[in-house]
């Protein structure tokens, strides 16, 4: 009994390497990317298109709203975003979508987007036509 137990570990010891993690653990969630025409991107408002019929929510910015605006100032103020981001598309050669490995709570596909090597979210705020947004409550746009 004593010398199958010493066996067990010398067994364990052989076949241990130490540079192999032992702890099961959660797969990475990584991002996925996919280039894609500009042209075949749909815009829905400032920071949210379409593709497919797929609605992606770009991420690192907010924009205001349209459909929704609390007062007459957001709504045109969001008008004017969705009217840039719409230009920014049309005179854009290529765009990848840097899609995250969740959706949103309203089942939005969430993603990066980049045109032509810059992302759509630094031109946007520096623009002063949306500000920086990492999730959790928006602030107030009127």
């Amino acid at each position: 009994m004593l010398l199958s137990g010493v066996l067990l570990v010398l067994l364990g010891l052989w076949f241990y390497d130490p540079d192999q993690p032992t702890q099961i653990t959660a797969p990475v969630q990584t991002t996925t990317a996919q280039t894609v025409s500009p042209s075949r991107l749909s815009v829905v408002d400032g920071d949210t298109v379409r593709l497919n019929g797929e609605t992606i929510r770009l991420l690192g910015f907010d924009t205001p709203e349209t459909y929704r605006a609390e007062c007459e100032s957001e709504r045109q103020q969001g008008d004017a975003a969705t009217a840039r981001l719409r230009d920014l598309l049309r005179l854009a050669s290529s765009a990848q979508l840097a899609y995250q490995p969740r959706p949103d709570k309203y089942g939005r596909s969430l993603a990066t987007l980049t045109l032509d090597g810059r992302n759509v979210a630094d031109i946007l705020v520096g623009e002063g036509l949306a500000r920086r947004y990492t999730g959790g409550a928006r602030r107030p746009w009127c």
